[in-house]
């Protein structure tokens, strides 16, 4: 990021290289274009590039901070494109929304074991939860709106979310932990 922040072009190129199919990934996640995918990749990594100085370490690392930039410019371009007709609910078509572009050997097996984790700890959540926790952070709706989509009083969604939110916490801290234990030399 320092490097970055300097005008370092390949510190840029390097990033890219290794973090474009997980960003280009969540584009079309939440857009369900790939088209608009594509172009939203190029402006994400523009617009990280051109605010790398205003980055700050000690509120989230390099790559949070991208896929909070990219989920925000999803929902964004998904708003103003007002295809609120292409919502869909949460896990379906969860198996057709993979990148195009071919990461290498080790992007993809870092991309596809946390993928695995991140799955493995929506699984373990009520359908419910999961359901509106995959329309808040997929399909970018307010609690509102996903009260309304899935016929639910408010204060039901909220509660599904939050309840949820703190279970996924929970499982993939203890993930991260048993990672780092096992890492460790007898």
């Amino acid at each position: 990021m320092a490097a970055m922040a300097a005008g370092d072009a390949t510190a840029l190129s390097v990033f890219y290289d290794r973090h474009s199919p997980l960003v280009y990934a969540t584009c079309v996640r939440v857009l369900n274009d790939r088209a608009t995918a594509d172009e939203l990749l190029v402006d994400v990594f523009h617009e990280f590039w051109t605010r790398a100085q205003q980055y700050d370490a000690t509120r989230a690392n390099p790559v949070t901070f991208l896929l909070t930039l990219t989920r925000s410019r999803a929902i964004d371009r998904r708003r103003s494109m007002g295809k609120r007709s292409n919502l869909r609910l949460a896990s379906e078509d969860a198996a057709s929304d993979k990148a195009d572009p071919r990461p290498t050997a080790a992007d993809a097996a870092v991309t596809n074991e946390n993928a695995a984790i991140v799955r493995k700890a929506l699984e373990t959540l009520e359908p419910d939860q999961r359901q509106a926790i995959e329309c808040a952070f997929y399909d970018g709706l307010s609690h509102t709106e996903i009260a309304d989509l899935l016929h639910k009083p408010l204060g039901t969604i909220k509660t599904y979310i939050r309840q949820g939110l703190i279970r996924l916490r929970g499982c993939l801290r203890n993930d991260t932990e048993d990672d780092r234990s096992t890492d460790r030399p007898s």
